[in-house]
Formats: structure tokens, C-alpha cells, sequence
């Protein structure tokens, strides 16, 4: 059975090399870097183009972008051949290490096992997902979520989502790290009861594996060492960012709403209701960059 100290190592060297090449995004990026591996000498730009099939215009712009970011460098022996660099050969037999590849140079060079960048994303990306997902229920009330609100946090619609999240919530799953049920929420027990309906909603909890995961992950120790970080967590009910802006808007839309009535019926409180709804504004402004810097 794969160990949650396994399970956290697999996500976050997986999303460290996420972060030198966006899977997402730069799926040519990741394809030269596994040619590199493959091969036994440098390669110029023109040689990788047409093993890649790929114009030799973006094979070069994606050349200097690996430069940038320290995974490739120019071969010393000539101006116009390239390598990887240590980092770059250390990024990938890491990557290969924690998704189980034993012999690195043959399944690269393999002509009919040949790891492609597509092939990768489909292993990758979602890790992601479910790293996103532990932190979205690690932090908020009850460690539980709706499937609509998850969805929102991720990124993702909830039907996509569901298929990343539910081969780790079956209950004969291995690696067990959600809780997948239905339960109504506040809105849907008034609508029900007003129309008789029985209407509920996907919620996900995580389990005590995954609670042990969430604690295990690298976000956790940085929550845990920031006091206003943990404090904002607690005024709002999760670490999402764009959670915590959603919920932000919503405070402010109301404390608007209350302040342009209180100003329409009071007009002589403006200038104190302008001052309190500035220094409110500065105030939870400046905990939200502490907080999140």
C-alpha cells in the first residue's frame, strides 16, 4: 500500500517540476527536454525540429525559455548545439523516480515505449488538481466542500473535476484521501421544503488519510508558521485566494449597500461612514498581502 509519506513526496516533486515547465501550457517544452534525455550527444535546434516535427521557429523559442529557466544550456564544444543541464537531467530522473520509471534511458529511447509530453500531462496535471483539492478541504470548516464550490476554486467544471477527484474516494481505493456523499445545503433545505422536493448536493470530506496528506504537504508548514495567513483562514472559511476574493466581494457588496442607505437616510454620517469603509478596506488590504505574500 503507497504510504502517505510516498503520496506527498509523488505531489510535491511532481508540482516542483510543474513549475519549471507549465504541463499545461508547454507541452513542446516538456517534449524537447525528454529528446535531450533521450539522446546520447547534443542536439541543435534544427535535429530536434525534425524528430519533433515541429517547425524549427518555436523549437528555438522554446529552447530559450528552457535556457531561462536553468534546464538547457548551449553545448560548449559549439554555439548552436544544446543540452540539459544538470538541473534539467536531475528534474527529470526525479520525475521519473516518483511515478515508478526504473530505467530512465529506456523508456525514453524505447521506439515504441517513448515517453511523450501528451503522455506525461495525462500523469501530471492531475496531481494538481488534487493538491489544490487537499489544500481547498484542509482549510475549510469541517475539511468538506461542495462539488460546485470546488469546482470553483480549482478551476475546473465540476463534471471534470469529479473524474480527477473520485478514483481517490472510492472506498476500495488504495489511496482513500476524499469522502464522496450528498447532503442538502442551507438554500436547498428552504427550496425543498417549500416545493417538496428532495434535492441534494455532491460534497467531498477528506479522510484521515487525507487529512494526514494535507498535514504532510509543504502549503501546510507555511499556514501553520503565518499567523495572519491562519487568521484570514478563519475569517473566511478557506485558503483559496480566489476563494477569499469571492467572499471578500460579497462582505463588500453588502458593507456598500448598508453604507449608501446609511448615507441617503443620515447624510450628515458621511464623512465617518467614508472614513470607517477606507480604514476597512486598508486594513483587511494590507493582511491580504502579509498574508498571502
Amino acid at each position: 500500500m503507497l504510504s502517505v509519506t510516498d503520496l506527498q513526496l509523488k505531489i510535491e516533486k511532481i508540482r516542483e517540476f510543474d513549475s519549471l515547465i507549465d504541463f499545461a501550457r508547454s507541452s513542446l517544452q516538456l517534449d524537447i527536454v525528454f529528446q535531450l534525455a533521450s539522446s546520447r550527444k547534443p542536439l541543435t535546434a534544427a535535429e530536434i525540429a525534425r524528430v519533433l516535427g515541429q517547425r524549427k521557429k518555436p523549437i528555438l523559442d522554446a529552447l530559450r525559455k528552457l535556457e531561462i529557466k536553468g534546464l538547457v544550456k548551449k553545448s560548449n564544444s559549439r554555439g548552436d548545439l544544446y543540452e540539459l543541464t544538470e538541473l534539467g537531467r536531475n528534474a527529470i530522473e526525479d520525475l521519473f523516480a516518483i511515478l515508478g520509471v526504473s530505467d530512465l534511458k529506456t523508456a525514453l529511447r524505447s521506439r515504441y515505449g517513448r515517453v511523450k509530453a501528451r503522455d506525461m500531462i495525462k500523469i501530471v496535471i492531475p496531481v494538481n488538481y488534487i493538491h489544490d483539492t487537499l489544500v481547498a478541504l484542509g482549510t475549510s470548516r469541517r475539511n468538506e466542500l461542495s462539488l460546485s464550490t470546488l469546482s470553483q476554486i480549482i478551476g475546473l467544471s465540476p463534471q471534470r473535476l469529479a473524474m480527477y477527484l473520485d478514483p481517490y474516494a472510492e472506498p476500495r481505493s488504495e489511496v482513500r484521501l476524499f469522502k464522496k456523499y450528498r447532503r442538502e445545503s442551507f438554500t436547498q433545505k428552504i427550496t425543498n421544503k417549500l416545493f417538496g422536493r428532495t434535492k441534494t448536493e455532491v460534497h467531498y470530506r477528506l479522510t484521515s488519510l487525507g487529512m494526514e496528506t494535507f498535514y504532510r504537504l509543504s502549503i501546510y508548514s507555511r499556514i501553520k508558521g503565518n499567523s495572519v495567513l491562519r487568521f484570514l483562514i478563519k475569517v473566511f472559511g478557506n485558503y483559496s485566494p480566489k476563494f477569499v476574493m469571492r467572499r471578500l466581494s460579497v462582505i463588500n457588496t453588502l458593507l456598500g449597500s448598508v453604507a449608501l442607505a446609511a448615507l441617503l437616510i443620515i447624510p450628515s454620517l458621511s464623512y465617518i461612514l467614508l472614513a470607517i469603509w477606507a480604514s476597512y478596506n486598508v486594513v483587511l488590504g494590507t493582511l491580504i498581502i502579509v498574508g498571502y505574500k
